[in-house]
């Protein structure tokens, strides 16, 4: 089980500080079943360990982290209990080469330029960024990853379902953390219904679906019902090479695309992202039609599903 495989493919971390071990399952299963099959346990408390241990016996198959990690000890501890990865708040050598002697995988914090490097020379390439918001946030990991074109950020503190999309638009944010999923006030609670659909939530907000435009497998039609749409609706016509637009709501293709009838484009912040999301859901991907942009991210594909005659085209539009 890799954690961050499964961090990046659905883009949220649950931190959660879990107060009493009798609450460990029944929040587990909750995330689980909501579509959070993964959670960082903070070691801020003696229940800690004993959480991760019964969270993996209960659910092995559940990717669980081990976090504020601060010593050695801590982590041949973390890994007697089961869990899948440490995650430090700073970068700590010792720490580093003791997860990788246990053949644990580690993800510490770093956010200057030089912890980055000294990062890199442990051979990690995913670092956790926190505080977050009050180191800059989104502004300065588009600037760190920059020069360091081959690292990935989690960040933490300050997360929140405002603030996370815009993390979550940036290709170089594997994944975000934070508990704004389930708060402490609703695991005292034990309101697990409650916390599904904060889960469900947190889900919508990361992938943000939304339409951006209706496409028509027009042929050579395609340039004058663009010219007319636009003119109908006062929103102009422009023209393209295989397609024209009418403003920015129709696609009147002149040749013919996915679908039947056309294509309705939805837009999504990543498209490896949602693609993950919805084969989970049972639908498969037209692999054929996958684009790509200059930095290797994938930016558009088709479902191989068709809905009234109509292809669906994810789209990335942060």
């Amino acid at each position: 089980m890799n954690f961050f495989e499964i961090a990046k493919e659905i883009g949220i971390v649950p931190v959660i500080k879990i107060p009493d071990v009798k609450y460990a399952l029944p929040l587990a299963k909750t995330l689980k079943e909501a579509g959070l099959p993964l959670i960082e346990v903070t070691l801020r408390n003696e229940c800690a360990l004993d959480c991760i241990r019964a969270i993996k016996k209960e659910y092995p198959d559940m990717a669980v982290a081990a976090g504020t990690v601060l010593k050695p000890e801590q982590v041949k501890a973390a890994k007697e209990v089961g869990a899948d990865l440490c995650v430090t708040p700073g970068l700590n050598d010792a720490t580093v080469h003791t997860c990788q002697e246990e053949g644990i995988p580690v993800l510490p914090g770093c956010v200057t330029a030089t912890e980055i490097e000294h990062g890199l020379s442990l051979g990690l390439t995913t670092f956790k960024f926190f505080p977050a918001e009050l180191l800059g946030g989104v502004r300065t990991i588009k600037e760190l990853t920059g020069p360091y074109s081959r690292i990935y950020f989690v960040p933490t503190s300050g997360i929140n379902f405002e603030t996370m999309g815009a993390y979550l638009s940036n290709p170089k944010v594997a994944a975000v953390g934070g508990s704004f999923m389930a708060p402490a006030d609703k695991i005292l609670a034990e309101d697990w219904e409650g916390i599904r659909a904060l889960c469900e939530k947190a889900l919508q907000v990361c992938h943000n679906f939304r339409l951006i435009h209706i496409g028509m497998n027009a042929g050579e039609e395609g340039g004058a019902l663009a010219k007319e749409l636009g003119s109908l609706f006062g929103i102009g016509s422009k023209v393209g090479g295989r397609s024209d637009f009418a403003g920015e709501i129709v696609e009147c293709c002149k040749i013919q695309f996915p679908g039947i009838h056309g294509h309705i484009a939805i837009g999504v912040r990543n498209v490896d992202r949602a693609v993950a999301y919805l084969e989970k859901k049972g639908y498969a991907m037209r692999e054929e039609f996958k684009n790509y942009d200059a930095a290797g991210n994938l930016n558009a594909i088709y479902l191989e599903k068709e809905f009234g005659g109509f292809a669906i085209h994810l789209l990335r539009r942060p």
